[in-house]
């Protein structure tokens, strides 16, 4: 790992920002929620708003403990969940959402396991299982299936990319979560004075005391990568509107090359300067190479949303957030990009502080 209980300094120096940005959407939250409450405002002030308030939100969520990070991710799971299978309906599939949620949600506990074979087994059983029932619903389920029209390749297919892509696949932020877990005492005394009146509260003291897993190296770098998603996404959007002429792909049609350029750049500089304060193997380089994984599945992760939402003849999968639409519409950058992550910190960053080329 790229950090440990040795590399406190660099834990303290990575951190501060974390703290920094919290400050700063705290503040940005009261003039962009007011604009956002009269009439007649455009929708970026709506889009500021729900943005800072997300960014206070997700930091505190990043570094509440493995148990309280993983309720929080299973409730977005059910919501995505949800939101997608709708989808699926309404471009005529009928997918087994029961038995699709409940496996995502066995892979996100099998995440926090210790045990290799459990993690890499739930994601093949949850299949098998699940091509089972597709193919018996109807008989061993006739009061709940009775409307259900008889299978087709797209029931099967939109179930199991729902597994895979809302399950599966995210389910390596709880992996990326649980690496190197630090002692909560030792991280506080880099950041708190001996002398400071601030270890009398009692939040502070039950903290101190507390031997969960509330800090951890992958909590760290996950907060780090999750800001470079947020700049790539926010780069791409100027660039886009600023020198954007080159259309990218027909599946979204707003998104342009110099946009994606812009978003790669700006991963880059953000997971450039994570790395550098993480304390990772040349920093210039497994940072800026890691900014630009990120920036690219993290694209692809949107694409793919785009492509659900042409088909199904959608704008938006939801309207649970205002500006921004349905969850799935916000966290979809963030799906595809933990487990490329996940092993680039676990076997990448090794090789490069092993000198591998």
């Amino acid at each position: 790992m790229a950090c440990s209980a040795a590399g406190l300094p660099q834990i303290r120096a990575a951190l501060l920002p974390i703290l920094t940005v919290i400050g700063l959407c705290l503040v940005g939250m009261l003039p962009s929620g007011v604009l956002a409450l009269q009439r007649n405002r455009p929708k970026l002030s709506r889009r500021v708003f729900t943005g800072c308030t997300l960014g206070v939100v997700v930091s505190l969520w990043i570094f509440s403990g493995t148990y309280g990070f993983l309720s929080v991710f299973a409730l977005q799971a059910i919501i995505a969940q949800n939101e997608y299978f709708a989808m699926a309906r309404e471009n005529g599939s009928y997918p087994t959402w029961k038995l699709g949620t409940l496996g995502s949600m066995g892979m996100y506990l099998a995440a926090c396991s210790r045990n290799p074979v459990l993690r890499d087994a739930l994601f093949p059983l949850t299949g098998t299982v699940t091509i089972v029932y597709l193919m018996v619903r109807r008989q061993i389920a006739p009061f709940m299936e009775r409307s259900t029209p008889p299978l087709t390749i797209n029931d099967v297919s939109t179930t199991f990319m729902g597994i895979y892509y809302l399950g599966y696949m995210p389910s390596f932020w709880v992996r990326l979560h649980r690496l190197g877990p630090l002692q909560p005492s030792l991280v506080l005394s880099q950041l708190l004075p001996a002398s400071t009146s601030a270890w009398e509260w009692p939040i502070v003291r039950w903290l101190a005391a507390s031997s969960s897993d509330f800090f951890t190296c992958g909590a760290l770098i996950q907060w780090w990568t999750m800001f470079s998603i947020v700049a790539a996404d926010v780069a791409a959007f100027f660039a886009g509107k600023r020198f954007g002429r080159t259309a990218l792909s027909q599946v979204s049609p707003n998104k342009t090359v110099e946009g994606l350029a812009g978003g790669c750049v700006a991963a880059m500089v953000a997971t450039t300067i994570g790395a550098t304060l993480m304390g990772w193997p040349r920093p210039l380089l497994s940072g800026a190479c890691y900014g630009l994984m990120c920036a690219v599945m993290a694209l692809i992760g949107d694409l793919t949303v785009s492509l659900l939402k042409r088909s199904a003849g959608l704008k938006d999968t939801g309207k649970l957030l205002p500006g921004h639409g349905g969850l799935l519409d916000r966290i979809d950058s963030y799906l595809l990009v933990p487990a490329p992550a996940y092993f680039y910190v676990r076997w990448l960053l090794p090789l490069i502080a092993a000198g591998v080329p």
